[in-house]
Formats: C-alpha cells, structure tokens, sequence
C-alpha cells in the first residue's frame, strides 16, 4: 500500500506509522546537506520487525544512496550513525548503509521498477516506540521505506490503489503528460470514431454514453499498464511478476472491449435493459477489484446500470 507523507523532521515530529505489520511503502523526498526523515511506530516484544529501503530508478541512482536507520529500545548499537542524525534517549541504532544492487527490481502490480538499497528483518527486542529514518548526506533524493508484511486492505485502501499508482510514477519522475498518455489517446481515439459516425451517435441514449466511456477508461487504463510494463522492464531485470501485470493489463483491455460490445447493442423502444444493467453493474464491481478505469471507469458504468437504456417513443 503506497503512504506519502511530508514533515518528520525529527524524533519529536516523526511520523506515525500505525499497524507497522501491515505492508505498505512509506514514499518521500529528501533534501540532502545531513538531513533525515523520522517514522515512529510501536511494536510489542518478539514482533517482527521487516524493514527496507528503496529508490527509484533514474539518472543519478548509480552514484548515490541514501541511508537507513532503525532506532529503538532494546537494539544493540550497529555501523557509524551520522553526525546530524537525533537519536532519542535510551535507544539503541542499527545503521543499514543504502547500497545499490546490480540490477533494479521489477514489481508486476503497479507495474515499476526501483533499486532495493538495504533491508532488515528482526524481532523487536524490547516492547515500545521505534524509529525508521532515512539519511540523505550527500543530495536531494526520493526515497521509499518498506515496513511490514502483511499484505491486507481496507475498502477505502484498495479503492484508492489507482491514485497511488499515478503518484508512484510521479515520484519514479514520470511527467503527468506521460502518464496520462495511453488514456488520454484512447479516449481521444474513442471520441474521433464516434464523431465520423454523428447520426449513430446522435442517437445514443445517456446510459449508452456512460457505458461507453467506462469502455474507453477501461481500454486506457489497459494500455496505461502495458505501456508501464515496457518503461519498467527497460529499466530492471525480467522477472515472473510480468504475468501478473499482463493479466491486469489484459484484464483492463476485456472489461472494455465488453463495456463497448453492451454499449453499441442498443435497446429498442419499451425495453429496460434490466439484463444490460446487471452487466454493467458487474463490469462496475469487476473494474473496482482489479483497478481498472482509474476509478472513474467503474463509476460511468454504475452509471450505466443506474440509467434507463430504452428510449423514448415519441406518438
């Protein structure tokens, strides 16, 4: 689950992590010169502790790292702790130098590629606060800190999933236009077909028009994650996660193609469209499971579901 997160200059403003078993990727910027960003987080005697730090991959990578630190009670003292680094009393410091792998790491769900500089997988000694902080002694950096492994979502989480992607692209330096790309041709293509064919749009009802558009948002966000997939893997190393984003990719490009099969099949004078609706509510509730439309794909075809598909006879 992508966090981000400003401020936790130091110990005393750190910020809060809860449930720190709970896998998630805290992202942020750093500004070098010594400074440091501060995470708290608690943790009962004999709990894992699973920590990790990333960077994405982008010119200026390969010539600089920036650096982890765990801070609580109980840790015995490890490695050269920087100089500006606030250590809050009583607590020990295990010092993880960042160090750039070979090759960087492709993950298949987002999908993205970024360098795995350090990791760190131990019980808490000692019941109370812990503190992860990343140290940025050189220049300015993005960073990511990895906590926790169980991998669980709440509703509002998982919802929101797309958001998050569109800023974890932002954060590897993608451009917005960039991103936005695969959607926005889509969508233009979309527009431009039904444009050359104005009689047979003209006689769209509303709902067809939704469902139309949920079919274009479902086809962008397809090749969004195929596009991705391409950028992703020219920067990393193959790896087997590749299926898992051709099989949303492809996903993403089936609920569209269907959207628009239901969408152009339109219902005659006096039909209610009561199958169609049911369809479009289960393409709706599919497209939120797999992330597909950027949510907004799923929402024109609830859209779709919710809108009368008959059409006026006018005496």
């Amino acid at each position: 689950m992508p966090v981000f997160e400003e401020d936790g200059k130091s110990p005393g403003e750190a910020i809060p992590v809860e449930d720190p078993l709970k896998s998630r990727v805290l992202y942020g910027e750093l500004e070098g010169g010594g400074n440091a960003r501060y995470y708290s987080f608690e943790m009962e005697k004999g709990e894992r502790i699973l920590l990790g730090l990333i960077v994405p991959v982008k010119p200026g990578n390969r010539v600089f790292a920036p650096d982890l630190v765990l801070m609580g009670p109980g840790l015995a003292d490890e490695g050269k702790v920087p100089k500006t680094l606030e250590i809050p009393e009583g607590n020990g410091v295990k010092m993880l130098p960042g160090k750039l792998p070979e090759s960087a790491t492709y993950e298949g769900f987002s999908p993205s590629a970024f360098y795995s500089l350090a990791r760190l997988d131990l019980e808490a000694p000692e019941s109370g606060t812990y503190y992860a902080a990343v140290a940025s002694p050189a220049r300015d950096v993005n960073y990511g800190i990895v906590l926790g492994y169980r991998e669980s979502f709440s509703l509002k989480e998982w919802v929101l999933v797309p958001l998050g992607q569109i800023r974890t692209y932002r954060w590897e330096g993608q451009s917005l236009p960039f991103i936005l790309a695969p959607l926005g041709l889509t969508l233009a293509a979309g527009v431009l077909a039904v444009l050359r064919k104005k009689e047979k749009g003209s006689m769209f009802t509303p709902a067809q028009w939704a469902g139309a558009f949920a079919s274009l948002f479902f086809l962008g966000t397809g090749l969004s994650f195929l596009v991705q997939m391409l950028v992703s893997l020219n920067r990393s190393a193959y790896s087997p996660e590749v299926f898992i984003t051709l099989f949303l990719g492809f996903s993403h490009l089936a609920l569209g193609v269907a959207a628009m099969g239901l969408s152009l099949k339109g219902s005659g004078y006096g039909e209610n469209g009561t199958k169609k609706r049911l369809y479009f509510f289960g393409l709706a509730f599919t497209g939120l499971l797999l992330w597909a439309g950027w949510l907004i794909g799923p929402l024109l075809a609830f859209e779709a579901g919710l809108l009368p598909w008959g059409r006026k006879k006018w005496s």
